[in-house]
């Protein structure tokens, strides 16, 4: 496999578990709320936090950042808030 391969699939993948955790949020608030009060502040918040880019800021290493890195682009605070909300 190559790395330009693994990259695409990377991204790919990053942005199936973008659209995921959103339908998962949605289905949560419309269907259980009292679980998705929770479930917004805590686990689904971790996992926003590490995929980076969902209005988040993170002094830490993201899904977001690591891919940045791997394409050589410098890791942007201000961008990864502005790819979320676009």
């Amino acid at each position: 496999m190559s790395e330009e391969y693994a990259f695409d699939r990377l991204v790919e993948i990053q942005d199936q578990m973008e659209e995921m955790i959103r339908e998962t949020e949605q289905l949560m608030r419309e269907n259980f709320r009292s679980e998705y009060v929770n479930a917004e502040v805590y686990w689904i918040a971790h996992i926003k936090n590490a995929l980076g880019g969902m209005g988040y800021h993170t002094h830490s290493s993201t899904f977001l950042s690591a891919l940045n890195s791997i394409e050589g682009e410098e890791d942007s605070y201000e961008e990864e808030e502005e790819d979320y909300f676009e």
